[in-house]
């Protein structure tokens, strides 16, 4: 695995665990963090390019409002470090 998926998956871990602290574990948005941090972490296969989780990524920043509006800058690192 490399170095980009690595700090990709610690960013989203961060995002899951903000989501976690200020929703249920069954709100959408956590569940969809925990979804695609597992996606990156796999090792066997080997993960997709991190440019492939972009479009989950822009969907989510829509979740963050409201009492979410915290966690939409680290969906935003997220998104910029996919597209490098």
């Amino acid at each position: 695995m490399g170095l980009l998926h690595q700090d990709l998956a610690r960013v989203i871990g961060k995002a899951r665990d903000q989501a976690k602290s200020l929703t249920s574990h069954s709100s959408s948005l956590y569940l969809a963090l925990v979804s695609i941090r597992k996606r990156v972490l796999t090792e066997d296969p080997a993960p997709p390019p991190v440019s492939q989780f972009v479009p989950e990524r822009e969907g989510l920043l829509a979740l963050c409002s409201g009492k979410l509006a915290p966690i939409k800058p680290l969906l935003e690192e997220a998104l910029r470090m996919a597209r490098r």
